[in-house]
């Protein structure tokens, strides 16, 4: 739906003049403006926030994408060391996450 860009400003200027002058609103040509241009108005407002909304989405789409890549991991598969259940099974597997950090002596020596 296309709105009247006129029509729309005009009103966005009717509530900016109506702050400092709160009675131009009983004025009975600019209470015919008021009706004759909300619908624009409505249409305009609703695009500027839409558009503000899919920015948003795509920034919030960028910082996942962003704390994706931080908190990947990846598989890493050894070779057998030649014991019949490796040779069946395969080597041992080892999982190498980026989000952990390095382990420190005491909680690997049991």
């Amino acid at each position: 739906m296309s709105y009247n860009r006129v029509n729309a400003l005009m009103y966005e200027l009717i509530l900016f003049i109506s702050r400092f002058w709160p009675g131009i609103k009983a004025n009975p040509w600019i209470k015919r403006a008021v009706i004759n241009c909300v619908d624009d108005w409505a249409e305009f407002r609703t695009q500027i926030v839409m558009t503000e909304l899919e920015e948003d989405i795509d920034e919030i789409h960028q910082a996942w994408d962003e704390e994706e890549k931080k908190n990947s991991f990846t598989y890493i598969e050894e070779p057998s060391d030649g014991s019949p259940v490796q040779e069946i099974l395969g080597g041992p597997i080892r999982v190498k996450a980026t989000w952990a950090k390095e382990p420190r002596p005491s909680d690997t020596n049991f």
